[in-house]
Order: C-alpha cells, then sequence, then structure tokens
C-alpha cells in the first residue's frame, strides 16, 4: 500500500541525488516504535485515537478522531533539550513524509454540521515573538500559540512552515448552500471535503483523493529564508510543486508535524518520517528492522534503507548478503542476531540489530469484563484482547464456552460480548495464524441483587423541594445558550404506527415530539429544579441522594465553603440528574466540566449501573406504540418509562451505548449540560453474615471515615485482619 512505492522516487528530480552524502537527523518510519510516544507523538485531547498500525508492508501512525470534534496530533524530532540542528552548520535542509487521509463522515448527511478542518503542517518551534505588524493589529500571543491545540495553522504564518488545509465553506442556512466556489452543489460535498490550499493560499488549490497515500517534500533554505515543496502520489504522479517564502517571525528551522482532524471520523496516516541534510563526503544511514511475519517458528523481517546505499545483511546462521532494493526480505527459523549496516561510497553506517527468538509465540489470554450485572446470575461479558504487545499486531479473534457449550469453530472479534443467566463457567481462547492459543476461565459464581435503586427521572416535585431544590424558569425557547439541544432538536420523541409498512419491512409509525421547542404546540417544555452551588456542601454533596454522592470540590481548598468551586446540580423533570458546570450561583460560564458520581459503601466486589441519556440524541428513548394508541397515552407511557434504558424504535431492544457498568468503588464523571442521570441501579453481592471484602481493600468511602472496634479511625487503604465500622456498619477483612 505504501513502502513498496518508494522506489519511483529515484526517477524524480527532488529525490536525493546518488553523488550527494545525505544524512538523516532524523528518521521515523515506525517499525520499531511500539506507542506512538516512542515514536515523539503526543495529543493534547485525544491521546486515545492515535496509533502504531502494521501489515505485512510495514508500520506506520495513524491518528482516528472518532466521534469528537476538532482534535490534532503533534510529532516533534527535536531532543528534550535543543534540536536536531544544534551544533551542524545547516544552511539547508529537506523534510519528506508519506501522508494520507479519510475525510469525515458526518458530513454528507448533515453538511452545516460538518468541520472541514483536516491539516496536515511542518510547524517551527515556538520560541518566536509577534511582529509589530501583528502587535498592533490585536493580535494576542496567547492565541497563537493556542493554535496548537486544535486548531489550524494556516492563519498563523509564525507557527508553521508549510501546511496543506482542508477548504472551508460558509454554509448558508437560509438557501441550505455553500457559499465556497469549490462546493459544486450544496447537497453534494464529495468534492468539495477534497480540496486543500497550500500554505495558506485560498487560490492555490489542489484535489486529493481519499484514502490515497502522498510523499511530501519540503526543502527549507534557513538563510534565504524559502523553501520548495512537492506532492507526489505513491505511483509517481505529480500532483503540485511550488515555491514559497518563510513569515520573518517564524522560526525556520522546523520542530515536527502537526496533524488536524475535523469531525467526524476523520483520519489521518504518515509514515516515512525524514529531516535530512546534505554532507560535503560520503555519508551512509543505518538501515531499519523490522518484523513483520510470525508463522510459529519462522521469523519474516523486513530492512528499510536509504535509495543509494548498499545494505550488508548478516543472519542469524552467520551467513552474509548484499542488497541494493529496498526494502529487504529475511526468513530464518534460526534463533539468534541478525545485523544490517549499509556502504555509501566510502563511508559505512552503524550496525543495526535485532536478536531473534524463534520460539513459537503464545497469545496473551483474553480480559473478561463484566459489563451488565441483574439479579441472580445474569451478567454480560465482554471479551477483549490487546495485540499491541504481539510481534506483528495480528489480528486476534476469540471462541468461547460456557458450561462446556460453544462452537469452537466460530471464531469472534475481540469486543464481542455474551449473555449468560445461569451459575458456571466461561471459557474463552484466542487465536490468531502462526500463534499458539491461550484460555482464560472465569467462574460466574457470584450471585447478584439489586440493594437500591436512585430514580433521579422520576423525582416528583415534593421529593425536589425536600432535598434542597427550587424551580427555576422552563427549557422550551432555542434561545437558551448551552441547554438548548434538550428542546431545540427535538430529540426526545416515541413514534405510534400508522399502519403502513417501510420499504424494508418495519412498521411505519408517525412521529410525536415529547419535550419540543415553542414551534411545535405538541412537545412540552421541560422543568426545571436547581440546587445552587452555595447549598452543595460536602454534607449535601454526600447524603442529597445517599448512598449516591455527588461532585464536591470544597476539600481542594478548607478556606472555600459556601460551595463558589463547585457546579450546582440541576434537575431536569423526568429526565434526569445534570451537573451545569457553572461554579458559583448565578454561573453562565462553562468552568467545571466533568463531577464525579459514586456510591458509597460497595466494594470492588460490588457494581452500580449509571443510565444517561444526552440532549445529542444517541441515547435518547424513541420506542414504538401500536396502531390506534392515542397521543395522551403515548405520552403518559413514555414519561413513565427509564429513559435511560434507551430502547431503539426499530427493534425494541436496549442499545446499551447509555448502560455505564462500574465496580463498586469506581465513580462515573458526568460531562455538563448535555448529559443527565437517569437511574443508578446499586447491585451487592449476595454473601451470608456480615458483608466479607478482601484483605486489603477498603469500601468506598468518599470522605466516610473507617474505625477499628476501639474507636480509633484507621486507614482505609492498609487494613489488616478484622472487624471494622464505616457509617454505623460493620464488615470483616480476611
Amino acid at each position: 500500500m505504501r513502502k513498496f512505492y518508494l522506489l519511483f522516487a529515484a526517477m524524480f528530480a527532488y529525490s536525493v541525488v546518488a553523488t550527494a552524502g545525505i544524512k538523516n537527523l532524523f528518521k521515523q518510519d515506525f517499525e520499531t516504535a511500539a506507542t506512538p510516544a516512542d515514536a515523539g507523538w503526543t495529543s493534547p485531547n485525544l491521546a486515545g485515537g492515535m496509533s502504531i498500525v502494521s501489515s505485512d508492508e510495514g508500520a506506520w501512525f495513524e491518528f482516528s478522531l472518532g466521534s469528537n470534534n476538532n482534535r490534532n496530533a503533534v510529532m516533534t524530532w527535536n531532543p528534550a533539550e535543543g534540536t536536531i540542528f544544534d551544533g551542524q552548520d545547516v544552511k539547508e535542509y529537506t523534510v519528506k513524509f508519506q501522508w494520507g487521509f479519510t475525510r469525515n463522515t458526518s458530513s454528507p448527511s448533515n453538511t452545516k454540521n460538518a468541520q472541514f478542518s483536516t491539516e496536515i503542517a511542518i510547524i517551527s518551534p515556538h520560541n518566536y515573538q509577534l511582529s509589530e505588524e501583528q502587535i498592533a493589529a490585536g493580535l494576542l500571543q496567547k492565541n497563537v500559540v493556542n493554535s496548537v491545540n486544535n486548531g489550524q495553522y494556516a492563519a498563523h504564518d509564525s507557527l508553521r512552515i508549510f501546511s496543506i488545509t482542508q477548504l472551508k465553506g460558509a454554509y448558508s442556512e437560509a438557501d441550505g448552500v455553500s457559499t465556497n466556489p469549490y462546493w459544486e452543489d450544496g447537497n453534494d460535498n464529495s468534492n468539495y471535503i477534497n480540496d486543500f490550499y497550500i500554505n495558506g493560499d485560498t487560490e492555490n488549490v489542489i484535489t486529493l483523493e481519499e484514502g490515497a497515500w502522498y510523499d511530501i517534500t519540503v526543502t527549507v533554505n534557513a538563510e534565504a529564508r524559502t523553501l520548495t515543496y512537492s506532492i507526489y502520489t505513491l505511483a509517481g504522479d505529480l500532483v503540485k510543486e511550488g515555491e514559497d517564502t518563510i513569515a520573518e517571525n517564524c522560526d525556520p528551522y522546523a520542530k515536527g508535524i502537526n496533524v488536524l482532524l475535523g469531525r467526524y471520523n476523520a483520519i489521518a496516516d504518515i509514515d516515512e518520517v525524514k529531516v535530512q541534510v546534505e554532507t560535503e563526503g560520503d555519508y551512509a544511514n543505518a538501515p531499519s528492522i523490522a518484523m513483520t511475519g510470525v508463522d510459529m517458528a519462522k521469523r519474516t523481517y523486513l530492512i528499510f534503507f536509504e535509495d543509494g546505499e548498499i545494505l550488508h545483511v548478516k543472519g542469524t546462521d552467520g551467513a552474509e548478503d548484499t542488497s541494493v532494493d529496498s526494502p529487504y526480505e529475511y526468513v530464518t527459523e534460526t534463533s539468534g542476531t541478525l545485523e544490517a549496516w549499509t556502504e555509501n561510497g566510502t563511508a559505512l553506517s552503524e550496525h543495526a540489530s535485532v536478536e531473534v527468538d524463534a520460539s513459537v509465540i503464545t497469545l496473551p489470554e483474553a480480559v473478561v469484563d463484566i459489563t451488565k450485572v441483574n439479579s441472580g446470575y445474569v451478567k454480560t461479558y465482554k471479551m477483549t484482547v490487546d495485540n499491541s504487545t504481539v510481534p506483528t499486531q495480528p489480528t486476534i479473534t476469540l471462541t468461547y464456552k460456557y458450561n462446556g457449550e460453544g462452537d469452537e469453530d466460530n471464531e469472534v472479534p475481540s469486543g464481542t460480548s455474551v449473555d449468560v443467566t445461569e451459575k458456571g463457567v466461561l471459557e474463552v481462547t484466542t487465536h490468531a495464524y502462526g500463534f499458539a492459543s491461550s484460555t482464560v476461565t472465569i467462574n460466574n459464581d457470584v450471585e447478584f441483587a439489586i440493594d437500591n435503586t436512585v430514580d433521579f427521572q422520576h423525582m416528583d416535585e415534593a421529593a425536589l423541594t425536600e432535598k434542597g431544590f427550587a424551580e427555576i424558569d422552563e427549557l422550551r425557547a432555542d434561545n437558551m445558550s448551552g441547554e438548548n439541544n434538550w428542546t431545540a432538536r427535538s430529540r426526545m420523541w416515541y413514534g405510534i404506527a400508522n399502519g403502513t409498512t417501510n420499504d424494508d419491512g418495519t412498521p411505519g409509525y408517525d412521529t410525536h415530539v415529547v419535550y419540543g421547542p415553542t414551534t411545535n404546540d405538541e412537545a412540552a417544555g421541560i422543568r426545571r429544579f436547581l440546587r445552587e452551588p452555595s447549598t452543595l456542601t460536602q454534607e449535601a454533596a454526600t447524603t442529597i441522594f445517599a448512598p449516591v454522592y455527588t461532585w464536591y470540590t470544597g476539600e481542594a481548598d478548607p478556606a472555600v465553603a459556601d460551595g463558589s468551586d463547585v457546579a450546582g446540580l440541576k434537575m431536569n423533570y423526568g429526565i434526569g440528574l445534570i451537573n451545569t458546570g457553572c461554579k458559583g450561583d448565578g454561573g453562565t460560564s462553562i468552568n467545571y466540566p466533568n463531577g464525579p458520581i459514586g456510591v458509597d459503601g460497595l466494594t470492588d466486589n460490588d457494581y452500580f449501573i449509571v443510565y444517561v441519556i444526552s440532549d445529542y440524541g444517541s441515547s435518547s428513548l424513541h420506542p414504538l406504540f401500536p396502531e390506534g394508541t392515542s397521543v395522551a397515552d403515548a405520552t403518559a407511557a413514555y414519561k413513565a418509562m427509564n429513559l435511560g434504558d434507551g430502547l431503539d424504535a426499530s427493534n425494541l431492544t436496549p442499545t446499551n451505548t447509555n448502560v455505564n457498568v462500574l465496580r463498586g468503588t469506581e465513580t462515573y464523571s458526568l460531562y455538563r449540560i448535555d448529559t443527565a442521570i437517569a437511574r443508578i441501579d446499586i447491585f451487592k453481592a449476595q454473601t451470608s453474615g456480615i458483608k466479607e471484602i478482601i484483605n486489603g481493600q477498603a469500601i468506598s468511602d468518599h470522605n466516610a471515615p473507617i474505625y477499628n472496634l476501639n474507636g480509633v479511625q484507621v486507614n482505609p487503604n492498609t487494613l489488616k485482619k478484622g472487624i471494622y465500622v464505616k457509617q454505623g456498619k460493620k464488615f470483616v477483612v480476611q
């Protein structure tokens, strides 16, 4: 897909000429990098979106946006102190890399909601000063620096040396089309989103192919503050070449690469990153060795080296070989040392070596987690296996048996869930071609029962008043900043069958919005009840919904006792509990994005389930009622349901996108405004006599002290065997 196309590069003028010595000041082909961090990548807000991907052609870096807004990742090739250019008289250098992208997938269905902001940029160090013109124009330094975090470089010359930026059009809600000249049809942006401009010049536009890889070369003359660039397909077709200048307040010595993606599900791939300088004499660069194949005892390695150099290989059996074609494939079934080095004219490179272990590799065991519990032995187990530490990162599949029953030939992917309803034993086996399997056994022998339920959604007005909540203005208008999604977008609705049948065979239905904007006479507004931050003391946060406790941060600063540093509680009546995100009474600025929710008195052997519903619609309840059901009856039935159960209108089965199963000592982090907790179910393991916990394990305390039988407070994290008391209840540590 990528690496084997590199040989074409020697045919083009921008490639290294054979008569010149070329030194790699930096090279990262991701073949020996186990993690993105090993390769110098960081992400301010989406570390989980970074990965090293591998195939039989080698490895590369991938940044996957998922269901997020703008996010970026940065690769730096400078060491912790200094730069790669230190101590060398570098007047000119070349940056090369391969890049490919997959567009966002939200735009075809919702064009005005998409963010066209994919960008790749070579960035300069941030040791610059703003120019007098920028200062006079009112450009604050923090605005420039902040562009490193989820922002584009195109408008900030002091940060970027070279950039390729996706075009963004001005969307007009009035006529439903874009005013961007490159968007030919407002309902079809397939051409528009593949158009990019170079170095901030919106007139210098190129059209790139989604899913394709491109070779990008930028040569920087640091003295003249100029650059030349070229963009080729991997097949050798020229896309664009040109020249440009570097801004006066921009450090011309690059520090790395920034990649930015716009929502949703966009992907960027990067490979073969090099920073090169020309040397006066011959120079040979060390090769890189990567294991790309495992077949029981057989090992396959690819050895990568620079064009124009001669590779020398010494195998595990002591035999030597040479090659001028990169990559070089080496296959062995013998353990030992594999060595490789290069020759260029009179120069020899450093030796690269790997220790080859030809013994059979056993796959890791699957990790089996409980993702849902119910009364009795009813549970849902999710089976996952991590291939990141397995050489070549093979695709690992699973087979499973419960109480000895199961199809051993039915291999399922990692992440598959299995439901069990009775006491028994679950056996999960991992499989991958060329590797030995492993099996893990899980005993489903713990019976659970619901110990308590806190139903936020169905608390009536009297209960809320008793708990210190006061009713505030109704949420119905679409101009209430921060919360308007709950009603303005009409995402809480049900259907009544109308006697028709859809093309796919499902029953047709008429939609009825339960909570909606002022423009919908049928829909109701949402009554809202608020408990101000000043009333959310530590005691209140712990006891309002006991045994469930809510956020309280006053203990971080004992001098703050009025709740001014915490966020208030809000109850959307008939929906659930919301974190306002605003510190202090009457706060309007969102500055407290997450609030912890937990349950006191539980251990790691217990569980609680948090059912949430969001104003984004993905976890809203959309049931379908039978034909002839009155609107009044359907609305009443809808409001009586547990919205957090998230039943899908098409099949009336739980979607589980809003079901969060946590161990007893864990907490759930409630995001602000757009997410509500409908209810919390608390499950305890059923045991006889006094509650037992594992030796050294503390029950969830959240500020509740633990005492021995002499009344002396003890450290909950270093409990020895014995009987202890917490919140008036005895428990045994064995």
